[in-house]
């Protein structure tokens, strides 16, 4: 060996090292995808939750502070830009003021106050019950109260292990969030 190979040894890693290090990180990140998988829609079950929860109480609020009844619809003018009451609520909703009460947007009298747009794809909204489908018509009336008992469950895709979130309105018109407040229709 000549004398400055002593002082300056090579540095760098043998190809049995960099397998090591391979093996180990692949080990690692085959055991934490479930779990980030799971999270992953857990958040998003409550983000979408949250979301439809935030609609509700502008309708609410929306009624009240114009003194006339504002409804919320399922509807697809998120994507279409066509204010009709159709579908159900996965495909996206609206909130507009609502004179009359029905299911349709007079040009006239109603006012479309916002467009949300559909839940992600696998994602559902349907009864407490998982039974069918979320489509009515949710009404407020100027006094904030709704006159319903409503119970609207998001539910992650099929094979996720979530547990789903409830937005629940009592009778008066006041919506909260619930867990393990219905089932997921089965797959």
């Amino acid at each position: 060996m000549d004398r400055m190979s002593l002082l300056y040894p090579e540095k760098g890693l043998t190809l049995v090292e960099l397998m090591v290090v391979l093996v180990v990180l692949a080990a690692t990140l085959s055991a934490g995808a479930p779990s980030m998988q799971k999270m992953l829609h857990k958040n998003r079950v409550r983000s979408e939750a949250s979301r439809l929860l935030s609609a509700i109480n502008l309708a609410r609020s929306e009624a009240v502070m114009r003194n006339l009844p504002v409804s919320m619809c399922p509807s697809t003018m998120a994507v279409t830009g066509e204010p009709v009451c159709s579908g159900v609520y996965s495909g996206g909703w609206i909130v507009f003021s609502n004179a009359d009460k029905d299911r349709v947007v007079d040009a006239g009298t109603d006012e479309v106050l916002k467009v949300f747009e559909g839940l992600p794809r696998g994602y559902t909204l349907t009864n407490r019950a998982g039974t069918r489908a979320a489509l009515e018509l949710i009404n407020y009336l100027p006094d904030g109260s709704s006159h319903r008992n409503r119970t609207l469950l998001v539910c992650s895709p099929a094979g996720a292990p979530v547990q789903p979130l409830s937005i629940v309105i009592n009778i008066v018109g006041r919506p909260r969030l619930a867990r393990d407040w219905g089932e997921c229709p089965a797959a």
